[in-house]
């Protein structure tokens, strides 16, 4: 019995002592990588728009993703592209992040065709592609022309409301999201009353033709009336309308 325990001792000693981390690398295997679609107004002026596509990587739980992929634009519709030729490489190192890919369209103010192009993924190191094509479609947003302008000025109190909410609107329903930047310009020789806005931002979502621009108030009733305006600059469908109103605020009843 004792000569048994001996060599079944000298057998465990005897066998060889696999690191966990081992296992779990080889059973990780490579990272599934996939790039999603891209739906954008084309936008009207100078410049391009940025269509920004998504690739991510899907990996087995307690894994990251270590390898490469190329990427490509490839023109799918007849006629002239709008587009602006991109292509280059992804690379992830122990990561699991997604990552962009930003693809100018020329904006410009003509009348045509809807637009549809790709996004490829090619020559996977490292990686498997479980979706190799994002759709970009370009939307034209010249017909029907797309316009969007402010509600109108605004009288408020300030013992009333501590914002000032300006609408905006588009005439047409968007069909896409459509941002539009704002800004207050101030009046007068007294320092503001408001919280002053350099560069704010709003969003019409799909479907909608409202969005708001919000002014936050300073609430001290002892501060002067005043005025100020609110513009809005740079949507990124279409043109612009009433750009500019006056926001009257009165501090005293």
């Amino acid at each position: 019995m004792r000569a048994l325990l001996l060599t079944a001792v000298a057998v465990a000693v005897a066998l060889p002592v696999v690191p966990a981390q081992t296992w779990s690398t080889a059973a990780c295997g490579p990272a599934a990588v996939s790039v999603g679609d891209y739906r954008q107004y084309e936008g009207t002026g100078s410049g391009t728009t940025p269509f920004s596509f998504t690739v991510t990587v899907t990996t087995a739980p307690g894994c990251t993703a270590t390898g490469s992929v190329g990427y490509v634009t490839e023109h799918t519709s007849t006629g002239p592209t709008d587009i602006v030729a991109t292509s280059g490489t992804l690379t992830w190192t122990d990561a699991t992040d997604a990552k962009l890919v930003v693809v100018g369209v020329v904006r410009d103010g003509t009348p045509e065709p809807e637009e549809a192009f790709a996004l490829r993924l090619h020559s996977p190191q490292n990686l498997v592609i479980t979706r190799d094509r994002g759709r970009g479609q370009i939307i034209d947003d010249d017909l029907p022309a797309v316009e969007t302008g402010l509600d109108g000025g605004k009288i408020c109190w300030r013992y009333e409301s501590s914002t000032v909410e300006v609408g905006v609107h588009t005439n047409t329903p968007a069909r896409a999201p459509i941002t539009i930047h704002y800004r207050t310009v101030h009046t007068g020789a007294n320092p503001p009353g408001y919280y002053p806005v350099k560069d704010g931002i709003i969003t019409i979502p799909t479907g909608s033709t409202r969005g708001t621009a919000t002014i936050r108030l300073k609430t001290d009733p002892n501060l002067p009336d005043e005025q100020f305006y609110v513009e809005i600059f740079s949507p990124s469908a279409g043109t612009l309308g009433l750009s500019r109103v006056p926001i009257t605020v009165k501090s005293k009843r």
